[in-house]
């Protein structure tokens, strides 16, 4: 009976070992799944937010677009006035249309070159075949440098206001969406800016790309280019009424 006893002992203290290594691991299983992620699972999160706040950018820029065209016309309706009036001082008209100018209220007509930005051919895209905000700035700093005297990028006229970003795999200018390929047309000191173009340090990158990935980056120049008014909103975010 002696070893029949003690053996069945120990298949009990087993059985009981077992069942406790099991409720062990159950327990560890079930705190696992009912603990709180300290990050965020879901990775689609930040893109939603993201195609949100480029939405609401839309339709303030559509707001402010109207509210731009009707202070505009006020603008104009004004100097009418004060032309009709034959009291106004031809220079005090002078530095108005110019400063209508230089903040880009009027179109303008020039010589200049047009500029041709876009993403490569190549079938398999990667991060040095695609245009990026980043090379638009590089070649509008390289014009504004070399002479340039108005510029724009898909018909968005540039601004001391003007911003050029990217949400995403969109490029905003002036917070509106613009797409490839991109066209920048600047009116200036064509020789200079042409020179520039070719040989500034700061286009290196875009060269290599060039020769490398198929980027596609060409210029000409033109006689006969014309620059439309500047239609988006200008921030102002500092002023003195003294």
């Amino acid at each position: 009976m002696f070893p029949f006893t003690r053996l069945h002992r120990l298949k009990v203290q087993l059985s009981i070992s077992l069942l406790i290594i099991g409720i062990g691991i159950g327990w560890l299983f079930a705190t696992q799944f009912q603990t709180k992620p300290s990050r965020a699972l879901n990775p689609v999160a930040p893109y939603l937010s993201l195609t949100q706040s480029q939405a609401t950018l839309t339709r303030d820029q559509e707001d402010t677009k109207k509210k731009i065209k009707k202070l505009r016309e006020e603008i104009t309706d004004r100097q009418d006035e004060l032309k009709s009036q034959q009291k106004t001082d031809k220079q005090l008209l002078e530095q108005i249309g110019l400063l209508k100018e230089q903040v880009g209220l009027t179109e303008i007509k020039g010589a200049g070159l047009v500029i041709t930005l876009a993403d490569s051919s190549k079938e398999a895209a990667n991060i040095d075949s695609i245009v990026h905000a980043a090379d638009m700035r590089d070649v509008v700093n390289v014009l504004w440098l070399s002479g340039a005297q108005t510029i724009t990028i898909n018909e968005q006229r540039l601004v001391y206001s003007t911003s050029i970003d990217s949400i995403i795999n969109t490029i905003l200018v002036n917070n509106t969406k613009i797409t490839n390929p991109f066209v920048i047309r600047a009116i200036g000191e064509t020789k200079k800016m042409k020179l520039a173009l070719k040989t500034h340090s700061a286009l290196s990158d875009i060269r290599r790309r060039v020769s490398e990935q198929g980027l596609v980056f060409h210029f000409e120049e033109s006689r006969d280019i014309t620059v439309a008014e500047f239609a988006s909103s200008i921030n102002l975010i500092y002023a003195n009424t003294e």
